[in-house]
């Protein structure tokens, strides 16, 4: 389907109709501009070549012809002399045009994810459209950044160069006088670019999955606002760091950190620090300090205790202290009173205090591969809770699960994967808001009645369990989407029709409970027949007949004995 606007009117066409010449529909729409096609979506149509009728839309300010199979970029693309906004990623163009430099309005080019080769006069068509704004080059495989790009476009706001192979950038860059956003992941930095520093207006920088291993101290830029640094090879984080004090989230997980910088706290602006998958061994006090945090991701820091301190950030939302060391619930989380989602997976807990009910806005918890000898019943206390996630990937194994689950009336999902689950409980059926329920390997015998009762469920996976037949009532779960039932010994339904999925096992279950109510119909109206008529081969009759002719040779006997008396 095309996505066609009309000025401020979208509307939608299939791709054969005469949706090119058809006239505005907005019957209030000024004269002067009926007709005028400004907005045109043609992604994902499978489209091999440009559509001849779009460069009739001398109007036409947006394109999107994204992920298709276009090969080549016509000349004629020059007629589109309005065009703002056009995106070509993810298709086949190995070349491009010169015409294409002849849009002089164009603002946004997104010609990311193509086979394009980096010749010079592609750069050359580049530093014609002067008007350009936001620039995307992903994946492309650019062995550099040409100069002369930064002398001629510069106007730009937003450059997109991940995905490729750079060492370095051209001093030139610095002529980008207000550039705000630059994303270089995935290419092949050593050492932080000093450049960017020098730009007075960049905001966020993404240097991602590069190979840092050094950060000059001279880098550092008060306008910075978001800094990701994640995946590379930092051994120590630059004291100026500290200064930029406009900065609200920073990123720097996976690398080779054992301690933050002295002052960090000195960010009273910082939302969100990722720290994850860096060896701090020991919580660092000066977090205690960071009463601003709303994110915190600390997984896999060897970290065993939290810090006294840390009850102190009462604005955290999100915590992950996934995979580290602790061996009991650090109580200090209780007064996070604004926690809406924790993650203590992978550690060695075997118990949940009961004060864990304080967290009131705690909607996810993650407890998978811990050590609970039990259910860890002081869950059912959170009220809030939407996602519960408590399967065992190492570790012991849960046996049971308790009624008082039925607390939980706010849950969507339930995650209880690689367990010894036997049975579920009854009151499993009183989650009115479940959507996902996965219990698969486990060692499942069967499956409550009540489970039928859970109308909002979604997807249910079973697989890897001991099932031999499914709920009689299962077929009422209208919104199921998704049903995996996958190595079970079923027989009700047979094998061969659940893998077949789930209409043929509704239409299975629907048919068998026809055919049994049909049976009971039949057999209850011969047997009131047959008492009826007092014939058959029903036990009762022929016990009732015994008794009743026992009863009348009884009494024939006992008169003709009073006869012979008389």
């Amino acid at each position: 389907m095309l996505s066609i606007r009309f000025c401020d009117t979208v509307t939608s066409f299939p791709m054969n109709s005469t949706a090119f010449e058809k006239e505005a529909i907005s019957c209030n729409m000024p004269r002067n501009v009926k007709g005028k096609v400004l907005f045109l979506d043609c992604s994902a149509q499978k489209i091999t070549s440009f559509p001849p009728e779009i460069l009739q839309l001398q109007h036409l300010e947006e394109l999107h012809l994204e992920k298709n199979f276009i090969q080549t970029i016509p000349e004629d693309i020059r007629l589109l002399k309005s065009l703002k906004v056009l995106y070509l990623h993810n298709n086949h163009v190995d070349r491009v045009c010169k015409e294409l430099g002849e849009l002089a309005q164009l603002q946004c080019l997104d010609l990311s994810d193509n086979p394009l080769t980096p010749a010079s006069d592609f750069f050359q068509i580049l530093t014609s459209l002067y008007s350009l704004l936001e620039l995307r080059l992903y994946n492309l495989a650019l062995p550099y950044f040409p100069a002369q790009i930064c002398k001629k476009v510069y106007n730009l706001v937003l450059l997109g160069l991940s995905g490729n192979c750079f060492t370095s950038l051209p001093s030139e860059i610095t002529n980008l006088i207000n550039l705000r956003e630059i994303y270089l992941r995935g290419n092949h930095l050593q050492i932080f670019p000093l450049v960017l520093g020098e730009l007075p207006c960049l905001e966020i920088i993404d240097v991602e999955q590069n190979i840092l291993d050094s950060f000059p101290d001279e880098a550092c830029s008060s306008s910075w606002r978001k800094l990701f640094l994640s995946s590379n090879r930092l051994s120590s984080l630059p004291s100026s760091l500290c200064s930029c004090g406009h900065l609200t989230i920073l990123d720097v997980s996976s690398n080779s950190l054992s301690n933050l910088p002295h002052r960090l706290h000195a960010l009273t602006g910082l939302l969100e620090l990722g720290f994850s998958h860096n060896q701090l061994g020991a919580f660092p006090s000066q977090l205690g300090r960071m009463t601003s945090l709303q994110v915190l991701y600390l997984k896999d820091t060897g970290i065993t205790k939290l810090h006294p301190h840390f009850a102190r950030l009462k604005r955290i939302r999100l915590l992950d202290l996934s995979q580290n060391g602790f061996t009991q619930f650090p109580e200090e989380i209780c007064s996070l009173t604004d926690l809406e989602q924790l993650s203590l997976d992978d550690n060695r807990l075997d118990e949940i205090p009961l004060h864990i009910r304080s967290l009131f806005k705690l909607k996810s918890l993650g407890l998978t591969g811990n050590r609970f000898y039990c259910f860890p019943e002081a869950v059912c206390g959170l009220e809030a809770l939407e996602r519960l996630y408590l399967g065992q990937d190492q570790g012991l194994k849960l046996k049971a699960l308790p009624q008082s689950i039925s607390q939980l009336q706010n849950l969507r999902e339930l995650y209880l994967e690689n367990n010894n689950l036997e049975v579920l409980p009854e009151n499993i059926g009183l989650l009115p808001n479940l959507k996902i329920l996965d219990c698969h390997n486990n060692q499942l015998l069967s499956l409550p009645d009540t489970l039928c009762n859970l109308k909002a469920l979604k997807r249910l996976l079973l697989h890897d369990n001991h099932l031999t037949r499914l709920p009689d009532d299962l077929d009422g779960l209208v919104a199921l989407e998704t049903l995996l039932l996958q190595h079970n010994p079923l027989s009700d339904p047979p094998t061969v029709v659940c893998d077949q999925g789930i209409a043929a096992i509704y239409k299975y279950l629907h048919h068998t409970k026809w055919k049994r109510a049909n049976a009971t119909k039949i057999q209850a109206w011969w047997r009131g027949l047959m008492v009826r008529r007092r014939l058959g081969p029903f036990t009762e009759l022929k016990q009732n007949d015994k008794k009743g002719k026992g009863k009348k040779k009884a009494k024939k006997e006992k008169k003709a004995k009073e006869n012979k008396k008389k």
